[in-house]
Formats: structure tokens, C-alpha cells, sequence
């Protein structure tokens, strides 16, 4: 069974309506996509049916719909249409594997644990929240979060150092930064703003100095 804690997967803004994305955590594959009405889904990026990974599938409505034999799934998880028979009605064991989904502070959580208890991160107030931008990194996430407090201990703000690395800076902006263990070896970090940060003169300026940030920890 996977721990039980919250990872950002994702910018709020980055999964559209109508679309199906692959995501990696702890090097477990996840299908997160969000239907044509804007609910969001993290499952097993596996088809019950054939195994074949869902994230390659497409929305239709709230249906996810597998791209090998067109079964579709709802947003409950279990399958309600299988194309080859149109006249039956899919039994109830047919389903998808589910996990904890969460959508605040302008990013999309995951909670992959089979009976999740631990609490959101929490950041205060959920308004006003901007996606900055994500980064990549090619190293373990215990290795990248020091590399990113390192860095941030440098910029001019009061530094944070919880389950979501903040820093309040001195024009009233706020930058988190939420960190996704891809795999053993590999790191996501989304940046989201509050604030000053989130207008988008800020938010331009603050990608920036991220890219920048990449661009010293890869040198390191």
C-alpha cells in the first residue's frame, strides 16, 4: 500500500477539461484527467479490461474512455459502456482503480494510500492561488527540496520550510512550492503564487527567477 500523504501532481491550470494526462508518483503511474464538466480524476493508469495504460485513452462527457477496445469508465470508476456489446450492461466488478484527488492552492493532489486519513498541506486561504510554472529535476525529491530551500534562502523573504515550501516576499507576493517524486531518481516542483505573484506581470517575473533556479541547481 502507498504512504498516506498528499503530492502535488499537477498546475490546476495544466489539466484541461476533456483530456487525460500520464502522471508518475513513487514511480506508480497515474491517469489524472478531468471531465467535460471540470471534475478531476487520479486512477491506476490501467485498464481493468487489457492493462492498457488509461492516460492514453480520451473524455467523452464524464466517461474516460480506454483507447485499445473503447470501454468506458465514469467518474465512479466502474465501467458502463463496452462497445464490442452494446446491449449489455457491464457488471459492477469492472471497475478502475480510484485514488484521493484534491484540486486547491491552484494545484491538483494526489493521495495514492487505499484509505486515506492524512490532511491536505494547508496554506491558509484557497483564493487567489496562480500556477508559476513546474520544473524537472534528475534527482531523488529529498535531494531536490534542499536544493530549492538552498537557492530560495537567497532570495530577499521570510523562508518556510513545511510540507510546501513558502516564501513571503517583500512586495506581498507569495511562492510555494510543492514537490512530486516522479520516480527514485527524478522530481517535480510546482510553483504557485498568491497575491502580488499571481498578477501576471508577477507571475512572468517569478517564472523567470524559477527557470534561473533550475538553471543553478543543474549546474550544482
Amino acid at each position: 500500500m502507498s504512504s498516506d500523504q498528499w503530492n502535488a501532481v499537477a498546475l490546476e491550470s495544466q489539466i484541461r477539461a476533456s483530456s487525460s494526462n500520464p502522471v508518475m508518483v513513487n514511480d506508480y503511474a497515474v491517469a489524472l484527467w478531468r471531465s467535460a464538466s471540470g471534475q478531476v480524476n487520479a486512477w491506476e493508469d490501467r485498464c481493468p479490461h487489457r492493462g492498457m495504460r488509461l492516460s492514453l485513452g480520451f473524455v467523452e462527457g464524464d466517461q474516460l474512455r480506454c483507447i485499445y477496445h473503447g470501454w468506458g469508465y465514469g467518474t465512479g470508476g466502474q465501467c458502463e459502456v463496452i462497445p464490442a456489446h452494446p446491449g449489455l450492461t457491464p457488471p459492477k466488478t469492472i471497475c478502475a482503480t480510484r485514488h484521493a484527488v484534491e484540486s486547491r492552492y491552484g494545484l491538483i493532489w494526489a493521495n495514492l494510500a487505499s484509505d486515506p486519513k492524512a490532511p491536505l498541506p494547508d496554506l491558509g486561504a484557497d483564493d487567489g492561488w496562480q500556477a508559476v510554472r513546474s520544473i524537472y529535476l534528475n534527482a531523488p525529491v529529498t535531494e531536490v527540496r534542499k536544493a530549492v530551500l538552498d537557492d530560495l534562502a537567497g532570495w530577499e523573504g521570510i523562508l518556510a520550510d513545511g510540507e510546501v515550501v513558502t516564501l513571503d516576499l517583500a512586495d506581498g507576493a507569495r511562492l510555494a512550492a510543492a514537490f512530486q517524486p516522479v520516480d527514485a531518481g527524478s522530481t517535480g516542483v510546482h510553483f504557485v503564487a498568491r497575491g502580488a505573484g499571481a498578477e501576471p506581470k508577477g507571475r512572468h517575473e517569478l517564472a523567470r527567477r524559477v527557470v534561473q533556479l533550475r538553471h543553478r541547481i543543474e549546474a550544482n
